[in-house]
């Protein structure tokens, strides 16, 4: 009988042993700080009652010993919105605060400071307020989010700290735009600080997820923009439109515009051989046309496919004359370039979801660059001369595949590998003097894992590694090499509102078709420019630190970084016997740098105040250390439906080592806008306000030197227009973001 009873008992106490339980404890306030007593909190596990009980007086609540696993909390009060949220509870308790809002708030202006729900183990989750989902406007009520700027105006969302940001909707990376949101669809904002793998080639340094409300029907959407620049004589009309339901949708833009603008110089050249001086004024015009067109399908509750198109065709001519004397001759100088370029590409998107925690996604990228590039110059000295003509015409053909997988664990892990294939063919064609041909192939096979858990609470780390094989083949000249990557992070949230963290991160960068090609693509006989076809690639370390804060309205970081570079692609230059200047590339020396960065976001009734400054030293082996700073300043102030802002750029100086550009002002924007409904808004501005940038650049080695004055006549006025209609479009397909531009950049010598 005792063998029995102590039988029954083990097995009694089994599940306990084999499922240990944990619990969810935290406080709920309202939006004043003060606890909420009696709220209810409802846990669900796959659709079932799980666990019921209310908050204390204090605001304070406890669940009770549960499971670990993935649950839906909800909390509910009279008198507040309902908060709802996914909880996952790891291997270990959880402490989760909730802010709940008041009923049907309505005010004159938008109240700018977000509703921080928790902290998560890759960063923090956001919630809007009835107000901002009320707006009309996604890009108004993203304003709430902390750690991000949002500006209507240009419709256009950053990381507060400058740094580069991917945009997700519900997870997705491929979609057509942000502006056709219903705000009120949002259900949060998740901005995530430790990112995945497949990151690491693109330099993500942060990610903004925006999770939306699932609905069904049809819905539209049409937005024009259009703006007009004068007397510069710059514009642009963009169009765009989408229809759909919660199955499919399509979308598609155009966007036509012309640019002008005018450019004071003044050059000065001083050689053993050679004194050298002219001035004029250089006048750029250019044309461009851009359009997209997308389909997107979700086929099931699993499955998502999107299939889109971009193209762009511009035309750019440049003409400079000149005048001056050269070894007190008179000469007359008449250069004139112009650039075609013909830019398609095609991307194919699929995501598949194992389970709501597992998931595929695929890409496969096609893109077709051309451009022709033409310059002509025409050097008469005491009216005798020649002329100078060269002709580059590009074609390049890039594919690439993607395949990656990301699974992530109730303990707060999440692992994410795959691997990237590319294909890039380049063909450069002179066919101008000294007619030649160069071919480049290069194929890049890039495999990746990584993995991201947390050690305790708040101590969260991040680990990524890859192996890149490349092959590269320029005109006879082969290279084959296999470099590591690898990113190391680890994040302390010292409280809900401050966190530390520390990084290092190993990296190699091939080099540029444009340093390999052997064949000078200058057209001035005193400056000849040639790649090397032998360079290999350079190697760098980057350590960093930083140290962010922020409640409501207020955000601020500091971070600096240290980099050590080896192999560096590095200009090498070279005086000639007419007393011109020879450039090339040769792998070479060590290259160090350091930056240290402080960035401010303040947003309080209506004003905000954003601004990064940055202290960098670059450290070059012959040329001892060049140091610089950068500088910007953003303030905007909002009353009722006007708006004013206004923004300066500046950075001191540009080197390399053997040349520095000192800026004398730095670039100005004001901006006065009327919203005369959230969908229809006009803009006034003018950029340069403050006056045209005026620049200095010297380049100085062995015995040459030369020194060139620029002032851009940049002082122009402009208008903008947009207007956006929609209809239904609560019952937009969840597949709304920024489109990612798989396509490379137009390809320029």
């Amino acid at each position: 009988m005792d063998k029995i009873i102590t039988l029954l008992f083990a097995l009694l106490l089994t599940p306990v042993f084999a499922f240990p339980q944990y619990h969810i404890q935290g406080k709920i306030t309202d939006e004043k700080g003060t606890g909420v007593k009696g709220a209810s909190i409802y846990l669900y596990k796959n659709g079932e009652l799980t666990v019921h009980t209310h908050s204390a007086a204090s605001g304070e609540y406890h669940t009770g010993n549960i499971p670990q696993g993935k649950y839906n909390m909800v909390i509910s009060h009279i008198g507040f919105r309902n908060q709802e949220d996914s909880v996952a509870v790891p291997n270990q308790d959880v402490t989760l605060d909730f802010i709940l809002e008041t009923e049907s708030t309505m005010l004159d202006s938008v109240v700018v400071e977000g509703r921080l729900s928790r902290t998560t183990s890759k960063g923090y989750v956001f919630y809007l307020s009835q107000k901002a989902k009320e707006s009309g406007n996604p890009f108004v009520a993203l304003q709430e989010i902390p750690l991000i700027y949002s500006d209507p105006i240009n419709e256009s969302v950053r990381s507060a700290d400058g740094q580069a940001m991917a945009i997700l909707i519900d997870g997705m990376r491929v979609n057509s735009g942000i502006s056709p949101i219903d705000p009120s669809r949002i259900k949060s904002v998740e901005i995530e600080d430790v990112v995945g793998a497949k990151y690491m080639r693109q330099g993500v340094k942060r990610v903004m997820n925006i999770k939306l409300k699932k609905t069904t029907s049809l819905y539209t959407y049409e937005q024009l923009s259009a703006r007009a620049d004068y007397p510069k004589k710059d514009y642009f009309i963009m169009p765009k439109f989408e229809i759909g339901n919660s199955s499919i949708s399509f979308y598609g833009d155009a966007s036509p515009g012309a640019g002008h603008s005018r450019k004071e110089n003044r050059y000065s050249l001083v050689t053993p051989v050679l004194a050298k001086e002219y001035w004029g004024e250089s006048e750029n015009k250019n044309r461009e046309f851009d359009y997209s067109f997308m389909t997107k399908w979700r086929m099931g509750e699993k499955d998502y496919l999107a299939a889109y198109i971009q193209g762009n065709i511009s035309k750019e001519t440049n003409d400079y004359l000149s005048h001056g004397e050269q070894n007190k001759h008179s000469i007359v100088r008449n250069n004139t370039s112009e650039y075609h370029s013909h830019l398609f590409s095609a991307t194919a998107y699929y995501k598949h979801l194992f389970a709501e925690d597992e998931e595929l996604e695929a890409y496969a990228v096609y893109s077709d660059n051309r451009a022709d590039n033409t310059n002509n110059l025409e050097e008469h000295i005491d009216g005798k001369g020649g002329e100078n003509y060269q002709k580059y015409s590009n074609d390049r053909k890039l594919m690439t595949l993607t395949l990656d997988y990301s699974k992530d664990f109730d303990n707060g892990g999440s692992l994410n590998f795959g691997n990237e294939t590319q294909y890039s063919y380049d063909r450069i064609e002179s066919t101008g003097t000294g007619s030649h041909l160069y071919g480049h192939h290069r194929l890049n096979e890039f495999v990746f894992a990584g993995y991201s858990g947390q050690l305790m609470r708040r101590l969260t780390y991040n680990a990524m590694a890859g192996m890149e094989y490349v092959s590269m083949k320029s005109d006879s000249i082969s290279h084959h090499y296999l470099k590591p990557r690898m990113s190391l992070h680890a994040f302390y949230n010292i409280t809900n509102s401050i966190k530390t963290g520390v990084s290092y991160r190993y990296s190699n960068t091939a080099p540029d078709v444009t340093l390999l090609n052997p064949y000078n693509t200058s057209a001035d006989t005193l400056l000849i420019s040639r790649g090397n076809p032998f360079l290999m690639p350079s190697k760098t370390h980057t350590f960093g630190i930083d140290v962010s804060y922020f409640d409501k309205g207020l955000s601020l970081s500091a971070n600096m970084s240290y980099g050590i570079s080896n192999d560096i692609a590095k200009s090498v230059s070279m005086t000639l016997d007419n007393g011109g200047l020879l450039t090339t590339y040769r792998n070479e020396d060590r290259f160090r740098s350091l930056k240290m960065q402080l960035n401010l976001l303040w947003l309080k009734n209506g004003y905000t105040l954003l601004m990064n400054t940055a202290h960098n030293v670059d450290y070059y082996t012959t040329a001892g250390a060049k140091k610089y700073f950068t500088a910007m300043l953003f303030i905007r102030k909002k009353w009722g439906d006007f708006e004013v802002q206004t923004s300066l750029n500046y950075q001191n100086y540009i080197h390399t080592e053997f040349s520095r550009t000192k800026n004398f002002n730095p670039t100005s924007t004001l901006v006065l806008s009327y919203g005369f409904t959230p969908d229809i808004v006009l803009s006034v501005g003018c950029t340069s306000f403050i006056g045209n940038p005026r620049s200095k650049t010297t380049i100085s080695t062995g015995a040459y030197r030369s020194v060139s004055y620029s002032t851009e006549r940049t002082f122009t006025p402009w208008i903008l227009f947009r207007w956006t209609l929609r209809k239904n479009d609560k019952t937009k397909i969840d597949f709304d973001n920024d489109i990612m531009k798989d396509h490379e950049g137009k390809i320029r010598l």
